[in-house]
């Protein structure tokens, strides 16, 4: 018998406690059985992989840090596909909710790389608000939008003019973006463009990052190329008459 046996799980129960959360609280929100919990807590038992990178998500803990021998697992390991919620075959076929809720979950950094504002205002009616209210709250918030769009729509100033004056935020544009990708903490949307085929019609791919990231780690390393060689967005500044 372990010392991990007869102690449990400490590190869980302190994440737990601090959080505020319960045996079944965690279970309900993994949709597992609370007596799996139990176990983790009371043993030293491991989770799957996918269990354990989303209990500590919702505990704001490392998973490797809760289970330290998380990486000795057989097949711990995630693959590309592990890192796969959902696929959406196109942009209408995704729940309607999901732009938003998957920013409105974020709790340590979000960014959006959007070469599609106009469908941005529709999914999230009201992003400036959220993203004001995420950055005062201490969540990273950047916005990289296209250079020059294409279309009717001028700029980031003409679909969120009131983003321009919210403070914590870094907007800035691009040359190089088509595609649009939405990062919330670990969970992304992925909007794939394709030759000739409209963006509403182009598939979505949900990934939530597992581990050394074999799926995500590619997206995440683009987001920070953009924002890295993006050129800052800044207000345009309003002359003001002056009597002579």
């Amino acid at each position: 018998m372990t010392a991990a046996t007869i102690n449990g799980n400490e590190r869980l129960r302190a994440a737990m406690v601090a959080a505020n959360v319960t045996i079944e609280g965690l279970a309900d929100h993994l949709g597992i059985d609370p007596k799996s919990v139990d176990r983790w807590l009371n043993t030293d038992r491991t989770p799957h992989a996918r269990n354990a990178e989303a209990a500590a998500k919702y505990l704001r803990a490392d998973a490797y840090h809760l289970w330290p021998r998380l990486g000795e697992r057989h097949r711990s390991a995630p693959t590309a596909q592990d890192e796969v919620v959902a696929c959406y075959p196109m942009r209408s076929t995704a729940p309607y909710g999901l732009w938003r809720s998957t920013l409105a979950g974020a709790a340590t950094v979000i960014d959006l790389a959007i070469a599609n504002l106009l469908f941005l205002a529709d999914a999230v009616w009201d992003l400036p608000t959220l993203l004001a209210d995420k950055a005062s709250a201490g969540v990273r918030v950047r916005l990289v939008t296209p250079e020059d769009p294409a279309g009717p729509v001028t700029g980031l100033g003409d679909v969120f003019p009131s983003l321009l004056t919210v403070p914590g935020l870094r907007l800035s544009t691009h040359p190089g973006l088509r595609a649009d990708v939405m990062r919330a903490d670990d969970d992304l949307l992925v909007t794939t463009p394709i030759d000739g085929l409209t963006p509403a019609l182009a598939p979505v791919l949900h990934l939530r990052r597992l581990g050394p990231a074999p799926m995500t780690g590619g997206y995440l390393a683009t987001l920070d190329h953009l924002f890295a060689t993006a050129a800052p967005v800044r207000p345009v500044a309003h002359l003001r008459a002056v009597a002579a």
